[in-house]
């Protein structure tokens, strides 16, 4: 009766009989798999899509995703916008630059739904002053009846000259209207300053009218407008962003003019996220190659071999990226990231089997039968390899973080590709000619480093012992590991947008993180109104009913009397007016005027007195021309801001009574959805910036309103669900390969060889990334599960070479498989250490991660399961 083939013989001669045959058919291998590749390329590049919107890296099922798109749908016009900023120098040019940008907008229908900027419509012109309250309303009153002989004035000759003069006279006439002159001197002085020193000048009627100073929030307009995306480009704001900036510009709504208009919300912000991403990952695919590149001509001195790698890492590249295309159909934002992975991990079955497949050749005339017996001897591990990598990344498949799941599918697959291309395409390179025989540089030479690889060896109990007592103060670190909850902490902290965001965000009443829930009638939203504004964090709470101003009885009377004391002609511009004076005439008004403030002194006539004295000296020693332009310039700073403000005062003297029914579609339609909903806004009182202000006032507004959304419930449910997800991932995985050892291993005791350097990495990773102040973010979190996936190659490799071909001198850091080790740890950390120099601030953390990962991994690996190895030995020997 015959003997029965053990299983694991079965396989090697399968392997051996595989490898023969690919050998013998190498050429018709090769054209086949290179035919393939093309095909593959060609029709990747034609079908793939990139979506970019990143609502979908989370699954639609959770329940506060829900909530969410039952938001967007009553809401569209909260999402995908990009909120225009508009900074002046002024309040003047902050709003006459909002406006005029607004309108130009308008007509472009073919890039935006909606350009909604309510303070330049019709409507708050209009009715503008009857959302002031009483006592403010009353104060504009009687600052406007003050200066309403000097606005009179000045609109009849709104010149240097008319300026001039008006000034004179507060100044010399005993009976001239009472004003803030040191205000207005002040003002006067440093725009003629400003215009002197060549710096942009223009001088806010707006703060000379309402008579206080303008802070910088009043300095500030903004303007939403709703583009049309398409996700299916790489950049769907990327049209209708350049629009704005070209138009802008047009427009002359730049620095140089007073005005700094920048773009942000969530259409900019995935804008310039792409773009960083997009960019990282190019620079990441780029230097990935090179480096990696780079660490294979190191390590196995053999330009055939480096060559023979490279083009299996490209072709298994191309078979990924088909996969990809056809098994998903479309690239994310996390998923985009798989070229970077597959070039770090591919090119490490690559680097076992041709150092394995050199030493054996050293000392074989037949590198053929070299090649074949080297195959047999790496072929199970790899295999077994490619098992518990692709564990790592389907570990996430179950999860709800479906961005990483789809990235999971793609990297997983790839390392079954990866495995096919190292056991049929490269054995077929391999099989044409023979290997440069140069020594491979093993991990000796320097004498302190190979007193070091052999502490394993000679000093096994130490390393345990030192190994168990960092593992206790890991434990301690990893407490205090955290997890970054906010978003724009992973884009690129210099991108206009996140600097526009930030700023509002800090900003007194603008901050974009507030809360909304619906309510069903108007009077659950002032139920609920009512209860949200006895909250602590709370700041204050919007409804419909906002836009409908209190008393608006005794405002009309108080906006009618303000009316007869203006007069019914102040917007008219050409009502009274008189010709332009000459430059004569001017300078003679500008010497009166200097003569009266030398009359007395004070802080503000000296300064603008001495202004005057410059100014005047520059007319008196130019040209007629000269004097002209000089004269014009000055009009323009001193009072080119003016019949703008005329014109919106004169719109603001004639409202009538305003009611839910009266208020413009476009603004009720941002409050009251289609079926009848109340949209109910929280604002927030803290910069929620800060992760325990948002997890306070969420929780705080919560506790009343259980089904609110919002961008701080969002942004805290995403950090929950996608922590959750890694949790899952690293217990499905650990799970999966510890059930996939024990199977597979003959030696029980060999699991846990496999599993302790790989779990003490991960505990030391963690510790690490509180030592460097490195929290753990939406991008950076794959980073554990990806590690105890990759990590558990080098345990495997070293464990079976340890079982099947031990070192007769017991120091298994001097084998080919130490060596393979540490060029594939090189080749990892040189993959996604790329990673680090992203703009984009989340894939840089990952990089970070990654790599420290990696460092400590090969330190676990090289230094404690050898000494294990070691003590399990000498107890065996004993």
């Amino acid at each position: 009766m015959s003997e029965t083939t053990p299983f694991p013989e079965r396989v090697d001669r399968l392997i051996d009989a595989w490898f023969r045959w690919v050998q013998r058919h190498a050429i018709p291998v090769l054209v086949l798999a290179v035919a393939a590749a093309v095909g593959c390329a060609v029709y990747t590049v034609r079908n793939v899509r990139i979506n970019t919107d990143t609502a979908d890296m989370l699954s639609p099922d959770l329940p506060w995703r829900q909530t969410q798109i039952h938001y967007q749908k009553e809401f569209p016009q909260y999402s995908d916008t990009i909120v225009v900023v508009i900074d002046g120098a002024t309040v003047d040019e902050a709003r006459d630059g909002a406006t005029r940008l607004a309108q130009a907008l308008a007509g472009r229908n073919d890039l935006f739904i909606e350009v909604y900027y309510p303070q330049g419509s019709e409507f708050f012109r209009r009715n503008g002053l009857l959302y002031l309250d009483e006592a403010e309303l009353q104060d504009l009153s009687d600052n406007l009846a003050r200066v309403q002989p000097f606005l009179a004035r000045l609109k009849a000759d709104p010149t240097v000259r008319g300026l001039a003069g008006l000034l004179t006279e507060a100044l010399t006439e005993p009976d001239a209207p009472e004003i803030d002159l040191d205000f207005a001197l002040r003002r006067i002085a440093a725009t003629l300053q400003a215009l002197a020193e060549g710096r942009h000048a223009r001088m806010s009627w707006e703060e000379l009218i309402d008579g206080k100073n303008a802070t910088e929030d009043d300095k500030r307009a903004i303007l939403v407008t709703r583009p049309k995306l398409d996700f299916g480009s790489m950049l769907p704001g990327g049209p209708a962003i350049r629009a704005i900036r070209d138009t802008a510009a047009s427009l002359g709504l730049t620095a140089g003019q007073g005005v700094r208009v920048r773009l942000t919300g969530g259409a900019a912000l995935a804008y310039d996220e792409l773009r960083s991403v997009s960019l990282g990952a190019q620079l990441a695919s780029i230097g990935s190659l090179l480096m990696v590149a780079l660490v294979m001509v190191f390590g196995l001195r053999s330009g055939w071999l480096v060559f023979a790698t490279l083009a299996a890492l490209i072709l298994g590249l191309l078979f990924t990226a088909f996969f990809a295309t056809v098994a998903i159909g479309e690239l994310n934002l996390i998923s985009v990231a798989f070229a970077v992975m597959y070039i770090g991990l591919g090119a490490d079955y690559a680097i076992y089997l041709c150092l394995r497949y050199k030493e054996m050749s050293a000392g074989d005339p037949d590198h053929r039968d070299a090649l074949a017996r080297a195959a047999r001897h790496v072929g199970g591990s790899l295999g077994l390899c490619t098992l518990t990598t692709s564990i790592g990344f389907f570990a996430f498949i179950p999860t709800s973080y479906r961005g990483v799941a789809e990235l999971g599918i793609i990297s997983g697959a790839g390392m079954f590709i990866s495995l096919f291309v190292t056991l049929v395409i490269l054995p077929a390179l391999l099989s044409l000619r023979r290997p440069s025989q140069r020594r491979i540089p093993g991990l000796r030479a320097p004498a302190v480093l190979q007193t070091l690889l052999a502490a394993p060896l000679h000093h096994n109990r130490v390393v345990v012992l030192l190994a168990a007592v960092l593992a206790v103060l890991a434990v301690l670190l990893v407490r205090h590991a955290r997890f970054d909850y906010n978003p724009l902490d992973l884009q690129d902290p210099k991108a206009e947008s996140v600097v526009a965001y930030k700023s509002l965000l800090a900003g007194n009443g603008q901050s974009p993180w507030t809360i909304v829930a619906l309510a069903k009638d108007a009077n659950e939203a002032r139920a609920m109104k009512s209860r949200l504004l006895d909250l602590g964090s709370v700041d204050s709470v919007r409804t419909v009913e906002d836009y409908v101003p209190q008393d608006q009885d005794a405002k009309l009377a108080m906006v009618s009397d303000l009316a007869l004391t203006l007069g019914p002609d102040l917007g008219d511009p050409a009502a009274g007016a008189q010709p332009a004076p000459t430059s004569e005439a001017t300078l003679q008004a500008l010497r009166a005027l200097r003569t009266a403030l030398g009359a007395a002194s004070s802080r503000s006539r000296d300064e603008l007195g001495a202004q005057l004295d410059a100014f005047i000296g520059d007319l008196e020693r130019s040209d007629t021309a000269e004097r002209v332009r000089r004269i014009d310039a000055a009009r323009l700073a001193l009072l080119g801001s003016l019949p703008g403000r005329l014109a919106a005062l004169s719109a603001s003297l004639n409202p009538g009574p305003v009611t839910l029914a009266s208020l413009p579609e476009a603004l009720r339609a941002r409050w009251v959805g289609g079926d009848g909903q109340y949209r109910v806004e929280v604002v927030p009182k803290e910069n929620l910036g800060d992760v325990r202000a948002m997890r306070g006032f969420v929780n705080e507004v919560r506790r009343e309103l259980p089904h609110a959304t919002g961008s701080p419930i969002i942004y805290l449910e995403a950090g929950t669900a996608v922590i959750k997800a890694f949790t899952q991932a690293f217990i499905y995985a650990l799970v999966a390969i510890t059930v996939l050892l024990w199977v597979s291993m003959k030696r029980r005791v060999d699991v846990i060889l496999v599993l302790t350097p790989l779990l003490l990495a991960a505990l030391y990773t963690g510790a690490a990334t509180v030592l460097i102040g490195m929290p753990f973010n939406f991008a950076n979190i794959i980073a554990l599960p990806l590690l105890l996936g990759m990590g558990v190659d080098n345990g495997i490799h070293m464990v079976h070479r340890f079982r099947t071909a031990p070192p007769e001198d017991g120091l298994m850091l001097n084998t080919s498989t130490a060596t393979a080790i540490g060029l594939s740890a090189m080749t990892n950390a040189s993959g996604f250490g790329n990673l680090a120099i992203s703009p984009h601030a989340g894939t840089a953390s990952m990089g970070v991660i990654l790599t420290i990962g990696i460092i400590i991994t090969l330190a676990c690996t090289m230094l404690v399961l050898p000494s294990l190895m070691s003590l399990l030995y000498r107890s065996s020997r004993a």
